[in-house]
């Protein structure tokens, strides 16, 4: 089934062998890999495990991701674009999106050659699954991509309309999970790849885990998914500071369920405070670290924040967001001082 989707280049591609895909086992010389025998810091000297095996199995552990369906990339960005490269043809195919969103979907579309068509959210901002079904009926998109908490609304989507997305879709449906730590009940599309293989999900270790600067994204999928994406993705994607730095951070995993849970309270309260200024005429519920409203001129308050020197995002830019601001849910020092700045906004 996953063969057919995939363009034929890939599913051709002889991979690249590198020194360490050929010999993994421990050893007291490794002469190898052209690597220098000597480095300044400890072990990075040594080219990463390209299968980032030991990290993976701890996600396995923590997680509960089973190591025959993961793979790491540098960032969700890179499997973004991977899978594209992966199945859609440049020229030919689409990819289909929900607006507004991440916008780095477009991005890699468009880079690699392919037509973005895009569905507008309802006026609730909602996933409008009727419009969504009947452009995959009528389109035909080779990937299908949906943010589930969406990126910038904060919305959850039905893990039943997302089955029902997946399967009237005869391509790939690619449920982006970024946020899902810190969502109430949320239940993952991860339940869904049994049934259907063409459903893979994007996790990431670098909001609730906090290594963002690590760039470490994960690609949960079918088995043949997996194995293909190992063979056409670069052989040492993923450096060994980033690896380590993502082991020790599941490592923590009480510590970060600690942090979630200090995080969702301080949004809920945060968004009560922001539903009570008279500049702010909507506070949009919210199921990821961060809340978006909508105010009176968004970008006098962006600039105003700026210069005390409060960084927010002004998300004015994207269809149906007129002079909206997105806020993350920081420290309560820095919400606190962000509090301080509002209160003095004239």
């Amino acid at each position: 089934m996953i063969e057919r989707l995939l363009n034929p280049w890939i599913r051709d591609l002889i991979p690249y062998s590198s020194a360490r895909s050929e010999f993994s086992a421990p050893a007291d010389i490794l002469l190898d890999a052209n690597e220098s025998w000597e480095g300044g810091n400890s072990g990075i000297n040594r080219y990463p495990d390209p299968l980032a095996l030991k990290l993976r199995k701890k996600m396995e552990e923590v997680l509960s991701l089973p190591l025959s369906m993961t793979a790491i990339g540098n960032g969700s960005d890179e499997i973004i674009d991977m899978l594209i490269r992966m199945f859609c043809i440049p020229g030919k195919d689409s990819i289909l999106i929900e607006r507004p969103t991440y916008g780095t979907y477009s991005v890699f579309a468009h880079t690699s050659g392919v037509d973005v068509i895009n569905v507008m959210l309802t006026p609730s901002l909602d996933l409008d699954a009727d419009a969504m079904l009947e452009t995959i009926e009528r389109k035909k998109p080779k990937i299908v991509f949906i943010c589930t908490p969406n990126n910038p609304t904060g919305r959850v989507y039905p893990l039943s309309v997302i089955r029902a997305i997946a399967e009237a879709n005869s391509g790939i449906t690619a449920i982006d999970e970024a946020y899902c730590d810190f969502a109430d009940g949320f239940e993952s599309a991860v339940s869904l790849i049994n049934s259907n293989p063409r459903v893979v999900v994007l996790r990431t270790l670098s909001k609730a885990y906090g290594v963002a600067g690590a760039r470490l994204g994960i690609l949960v999928s079918d088995p043949d998914v997996q194995r293909v994406f190992m063979k056409a993705k670069p052989p040492y994607n993923v450096s060994s500071l980033s690896q380590e730095a993502g082991y020790k951070a599941l490592c923590e995993a009480e510590k970060v369920r600690e942090r979630v849970r200090e995080t969702k309270e301080r949004r809920t309260a945060f968004s009560s405070y922001l539903a009570s200024l008279p500049f702010v005429e909507e506070v949009f519920p919210s199921q990821a670290n961060f809340v978006l409203i909508r105010v009176q001129n968004a970008k006098a308050l962006y600039d105003y924040l700026v210069s005390r020197s409060i960084i927010v995002r002004n998300r004015s830019s994207e269809p149906m967001l007129d002079n909206t601001i997105r806020i993350t849910i920081g420290s309560e020092e820095e919400m606190q001082a962000l509090k301080e700045a509002l209160d003095e906004w004239k």
